[in-house]
């Protein structure tokens, strides 16, 4: 897309395509009031140097370029009766958006011939896939042979997103005790990722999720980003449609003071569990 920041050419020796990946395949189903482009420029904005960005939509690419303003990753706009086209490009990893949501009046033979198909790429090359739905544009007899084609599922509402699946990162732990984490620590996680650069909110959703694999709804992010700006330990600058939060230069002590006590509370509490699992043991 023009006036997106070119993308470094990757290594095709680091890339092997004859062996088989693991199922990088997301199915993504979100309401009527939820706005798609959050979940998709969050899934894009992390585009690794090595990798190629697609999105594939059935709207016009003109439209585009509104939406994915500041998103600084050049990817390229493939039409819906085009997909096949992905199976030419060689030699890189590939991040893909499926822009279902776009499809007016699609068949369920349609939608089944295009997952399949994706579903074979993903199987045979290094790509991740993310593919947007609508929920509801679909039948419940569809929903659930998508589920079938993906291995993780993401439901976002307006106030809220249901994670189903494995983790990316194979972590040993649940994705309930990361979520929960998360979710528990979230003002500090913010405040530290913020101290560090600047960041919008769709930007702070996708390093959380990058980081953590736990995929947090805008009426989380929002409300939280405002209630701090409101202590004075945030501050912003809008930039058309979007606002970039920093961390308030008269707060800057203020917010090193909240993190280092979280890493002491935290060490306390870590090293108070470790003893009493070490005499529990002993005994």
């Amino acid at each position: 897309m023009k006036g997106y920041e070119a993308m470094k050419q990757p290594n095709p020796q680091s890339i092997d395509n004859s062996r088989d990946n693991d199922l990088n395949h997301t199915l993504h189903l979100y309401t009527s009031k939820v706005d798609k482009y959050i979940i998709q420029k969050a899934f894009l904005t992390f585009t690794e140097d090595y990798e190629k960005a697609i999105y594939v939509t059935a709207d016009n690419p003109k439209s585009l370029i509104q939406e994915f303003n500041p998103v600084t990753v050049d990817f390229e706009i493939i039409r819906t009766e085009n997909i096949r086209k992905i199976q030419n490009i060689k030699n890189q990893k590939l991040r893909i958006i499926i822009d279902a949501g776009s499809i007016l009046n699609q068949e369920d033979a349609e939608i089944t011939e295009r997952e399949k198909y994706l579903n074979e790429l993903v199987r045979k090359h290094p790509i991740n896939c993310l593919c947007t739905y609508d929920v509801a544009k679909l039948n419940p007899k569809i929903i659930k042979n998508l589920t079938m084609f993906h291995n993780q599922l993401r439901l976002t509402t307006s106030d809220l997103t249901i994670l189903s699946g494995h983790l990316f990162d194979k972590s040993k732990l649940s994705e309930g005790s990361i979520e929960k984490l998360v979710k528990d620590n979230l003002e500090t996680i913010i405040l530290a990722l913020l101290q560090k650069e600047p960041m919008c909110g769709t930007e702070i959703i996708g390093t959380i999720h990058l980081q953590f694999n736990v995929l947090l709804s805008p009426g989380t992010i929002y409300p939280l980003l405002q209630a701090l700006k409101e202590r004075g330990l945030l501050q912003f600058e809008k930039y058309g449609k979007a606002k970039t939060y920093t961390a308030a230069k008269s707060a800057e002590p203020e917010i090193r003071r909240i993190i280092d006590e979280h890493i002491q509370a935290r060490n306390l509490l870590n090293h108070y569990l470790q003893q009493e699992l070490t005499i529990k043991r002993g005994g």
